[in-house]
């Protein structure tokens, strides 16, 4: 699906992450996919389809799958006799195989007695069936052969996937497919996973999205999309005429028919073989011979449209959104109106709203996007807004405005060079479109089956097979007041009603003829449609294929150093990455250095909004990071990167007023206090990070910095960075030794003349000691407890490393078995290796809405016993695939130029040269014993001396529980005065 600005998808889900989980991808005012939706694209498709037919030949079906002309992978669909449609994806590179099946009913079909329970059967599917009844024996299988395994569910649809070693593809399928003949949902497992189910929803209540998306749908009346999605103890269980496992069964029953299931399956065998196992596993799949579940139910406008919602949220924000409800056209992908529309209501062009609201300073943020199906049969059309103080006064002006240029858009926009602009951007990418993972490639499949003919599965994000003016029109017509919510977002709103599942307050009021009618007024800005893009690629020339072993430094003048490593593996990509450091030790030494480099970071890529926009546009990213000094990325298709590169390097001395200049620290400030807001388990590990890391500081300390940083301050600072660091260029993909020196030039002429080379500076890690436990101990401003507790192995270097990696997944299996599976006390649970630059450790971790600190970690403690007694059962023979499958994944190949640069460019910053960090950490695998692995986890988890960290997150419901008090325990309640003394490795 193609759109801009934010994508919206809400998902529920099963098994090892965190799975009901706001999918937000942020579009860059132009088209990138997002996780649910396809990885690949068309225009000049080719064609593609098995040439082998099985003798037990299901149907083969009209037309080929379009796939494009950088996939050589074969394809093959075909409807099995039950009427389950597949499709085959053979590619005799894949290291590890996949599949997924999708399910035609979703959250729309919950009986209102038991609200969320296709969530809740989704997740009762894993816990065993006819053939497999153990409950924990599919997790089991997966972790021994490398796998992994989840599932969603969503209005509309139900999606199961996996992914394995290829040579346990045939086993893993017979598991998988037992889901869909036999289930077991043993009744006994209807509290625990009612449990589980509510965990998931106490770990998302306090987010906005999730609260306002609610509220949303609580206001179109008898519609089904009017319910309570995720389920909770509340909605889920035995009611008066209504007994939650009679009901699941009955839903199963009713539901889960082969004729309506679309199934992916991905592997290196040739598509005959793969035909054979579909048949095998999938062909006995019961077909009932029921229609689709679909929603007709029409809203009525007079309750839902012409409102304003007033809306505070946990988070400080402060935003304003356009939403319009629009009726379902996703059926109209290969025209797209809603991406046609959103181009132009999410431009920063000159004259647009986005770029005149910027330059007023109202706003740092504008992005359109379309969600058709949020609600079913009806979905979204939305602006949503950033505000500034000053914008927050101007509420209702920059409404009007966007009205006026909505209208401005219906007159004069719906032209057809908007068109050609934008499928040559789509064709850009489709042409040279990438592999993807495995797990969500074949998820993302069978999700476009549901929706897409199978042969546009791929393609239908990217094929814009025309200019329809009139399904453009059909779609601006539906943008009127009628059907308008405007929403203010803020701490500062008024509200009379709070929220019932979810943490928020509101108000909701009716907007006004006399206000309706402002807008039909003549615009008092001289607004504009946006401009013809420039920087689209006309060149897609591939420099001459250079084998490199390694990435060399290949230019070394004007204080600059410059390495250079051409792509090995996808040469045919006319895209590259270069990687502008200009390295500088400040932000370590200064709170008020770091402050200012966050500071300028969001004022430039605030005032280069217009610039990304082309950018992306013409298929290549714009950013600036702050990472010890800054970092300037440009990355995309090469051809117009040198243009890109002289622009960007032009606006890097940001200028800016106070108004300006205040704005940007309002937005640093409530960007720091709304960290406390985040998952419990994110902001236990984020402080983990800052703690082994020197240069972070406490919330409060950079809180403060920023309010007493003034603007000359912050332009002294822009000198001296400019004027004294390190300069480091990395160039990864479609670059040669001349283009190098292109770029070393254009950067050194836009430095000044005079620049003092300062030393390389790294960020400092903990120096781990023996017998010395840290404890960081916070009070949260949400619910749930967090733990992370790791231990420290006191020798460093890979030979840890890769006992660690090792062991990591059969730790977070039985973790995940007795702590959630059986025992309830969490949804996000498990076990991880831990990196502290040269040392290692092993992590325990938990999210718990069950119990407090003290409690939790004393259940910690008494699992690292027990899982001992668990490795000590593992054999030579199930360790032996444990270690293979770790090889497999770390051997894969790269799948794109992103996962082709990642460890050396990882390398390339901690000066790592030898770019050998991943052969190191294999071969020291390959060399890694059982004996090994029970050994480090003696040496870390069950070693009282062996250095620990614990970091400890009190939700706010456990603030009358204690903190858990560990032997010898150095607690820090500062991080920056920890730094200043720590011993550094």
């Amino acid at each position: 699906m193609l759109v801009t600005g934010w994508r919206f998808h809400y998902i529920v889900g099963n098994k090892n992450t965190a799975n009901l989980y706001l999918q937000v991808v942020k579009m860059k005012k132009l088209f990138v996919i997002s996780a649910v939706a396809l990885a690949v694209l068309t225009g000049c498709a080719a064609e593609r389809s098995g040439s082998v037919d099985s003798p037990v030949s299901a149907q083969q079906l009209q037309g080929q799958v379009l796939t494009s002309p950088n996939d050589n992978r074969a394809y093959k669909t075909l409807v099995l006799p039950n009427k389950l449609e597949v499709m085959l994806v053979s590619d005799p590179l894949a290291e590890k195989s996949a599949a997924a099946l999708s399910v035609g009913v979703g959250l729309l079909q919950d009986p209102m007695s038991q609200q969320g329970m296709a969530h809740y059967l989704e997740h009762m599917l894993f816990l065993g069936t006819e053939r497999y009844p153990d409950t924990n024996e599919y997790s089991a299988f997966m972790t021994a052969n490398g796998g992994a395994q989840n599932a969603y569910t969503w209005l509309d649809i139900t999606n199961y996937m996996f992914k394995v070693n290829n040579n346990a593809f045939d086993e893993a399928l017979d598991r998988f497919s037992d889901f869909f003949k036999a289930p077991k949902l043993y009744p006994e497992y209807t509290e625990k996973e009612k449990n589980a189910v509510n965990a998931e929803w106490s770990m998302r209540r306090e987010m906005d999205f999730f609260g306002q998306y609610n509220l949303s749908r609580s206001m179109m009346g008898s519609h089904p999309a009017n319910r309570f999605l995720i389920g909770n103890l509340e909605t889920l269980g035995d009611k008066e005429g209504s007994q939650l496992h009679a009901e699941t069964v009955a839903f199963y029953n009713r539901y889960y028919s082969a004729n309506i299931m679309k199934a992916v399956l991905l592997s290196n065998l040739p598509l005959a073989e793969m035909e054979q196992l579909a048949v095998k596993h999938f062909a006995s799949i019961e077909n009932k011979n029921i229609a689709k579940p679909a929603v007709a139910d029409t809203l009525d406008f007079s309750q839902l449209g012409a409102k304003r919602i007033h809306y505070v949220p946990n988070q400080d924000v402060k935003q304003l959104k356009l939403d319009f409800t629009i009726s379902n056209n996703s059926d109209q992908f290969a025209v797209k109106p809603n991406e046609f529309i959103s181009y132009l209501l999410g431009s920063e062009m000159p004259g647009t709203p986005a770029y005149q609201l910027k330059a007023m300073g109202l706003i740092s943020k504008l992005n359109a996007s379309a969600a058709p199906d949020l609600y079913g049969n009806y979905g979204s059309l939305s602006i949503d807004i950033e505000l500034t103080d000053a914008g927050m006064q101007a509420r209702e002006g920059i409404v009007a405005t966007l009205m006026q240029y909505i209208e401005l858009v219906k007159q004069q926009g719906v032209d057809s060079k908007y068109f050609s602009e934008i499928q040559t951007s789509l064709n850009n990418q489709f042409r040279f479109l990438e592999k993807s993972d495995e797990f969500g490639y074949v998820s993302n499949l069978a999700d476009a089956m549901q929706k897409v003919p199978s042969a546009n599965a791929i393609n239908a994000p990217y094929y814009y097979q025309r200019f329809d003016a009139g399904a453009i029109k059909q779609v601006l017509a539906q943008l009127t007041p009628e059907r308008l919510r405007v929403w203010y977002i803020s701490k500062q709103e008024p509200h009379d009603s709070a929220l019932h599942f979810y943490d928020g307050k509101y108000k909701i009021t009716n907007i006004s003829l006399e206000e309706q009618q402002s807008w039909q007024q003549s615009p008092q800005l001289a607004l504009s449609l946006p401009a013809v893009n420039r920087m689209l690629p006309e060149n897609f020339e591939l420099k001459a294929p250079q084998a490199q072993a390694k990435p060399e430094l290949v230019v070394q003048r004007d204080g600059i150093s410059a390495w250079l490593y051409p792509s090995q593996q996808f040469a045919n990509q006319p895209r590259g990455v270069l990687e502008i450091l200009i390295n500088s030790d400040s932000a370590q030494q200064q709170i008020k250095a770091r402050v200012a480099q966050a500071l300028w970071r969001d004022l430039y890529n605030l005032q280069q909004g217009a610039l990304v926009t082309e950018a992306d546009i013409a298929g290549m990213q714009l950013s600036l990071r702050d990472n010890n000094g800054l970092a300037l990325m440009v990355a995309g298709f090469t051809d117009k990167q040198p243009q890109l590169l002289q622009q960007a390097l032009a606006g890097l001395r940001i200028s800016t007023d106070e108004q300006g200049f205040a704005q940007a620290k309002d937005r640093f400030i409530r960007g720091v206090q709304n960290q406390s807001k985040q998952f419990p388990f994110q902001q236990a590990f984020m402080a983990y990070n800052n703690l082994v890391r020197s240069g972070n500081y406490e919330a409060d300390a950079l809180v403060a910095a920023a309010q007493s940083l003034t603007l000359g301050e912050l332009n002294a600072m822009v000198d001296s960075l400019l004027a004294n660091n390190q300069l480091r260029i990395f160039a990864f993909g479609n670059y040669d030794k001349a283009a190098l020196e292109q770029v070393v030039s254009t950067v050194a002429g836009s430095l000044p003349a005079t620049r003092t080379e300062l030393p390389y500076s790294r960020t400092a890690f903990w120096q781990p000691t023996p017998g010395k436990t840290l404890v960081l101990q916070k009070d949260i401003a949400v619910a749930d407890v967090a733990l992370v507790d790791v231990h420290v192995h006191a020798e460093p270097g890979y030979t840890q490393l890769a006992r660690a990696t090792v062991l990591r997944s059969h730790f977070s299996n039985i973790a995940f078995d007795k702590l959630r599976t059986e025992e309830q006390l969490a949804y996000a649970v498990g076990g991880t290796s831990m990196q502290l630059d040269n040392y290692v450790g092993f992590a325990m971790y938990i999210q718990t809405p069950v119990k407090g600190v003290a409690e939790m970690q004393a259940r910690f403690d008494s699992f690292k016993q027990q899982y001992a007694a668990e490795l000590d059962k593992l054999s030579e023979e199930e360790f032996a695939k444990l270690k293979a499958s770790t090889l497999i994944t770390l051997k894969e190949p790269a799948k794109n130029l992103n996962d082709e640069v990642a460890p050396l460019i990882t390398d390339w910053y901690r000066e790592r040269f030898s770019f050998d960090s991943k052969q190191q950490l294999i071969a020291a695998v390959e060399q890694v014993t059982l004996a090994d692995v029970k050994a480090f986890y003696r040496e870390t988890m069950l070693n009282d001396k062996a250095a620990r960290i614990s970091v400890q997150m009190r939700g706010t419901k456990f603030t009358e529980q204690p903190f858990a008090e560990l032997p010898g325990q150095t607690k820090v309640t500062d991080v920056a005065a920890f730094h200043r003394q720590m011993k550094r490795q």
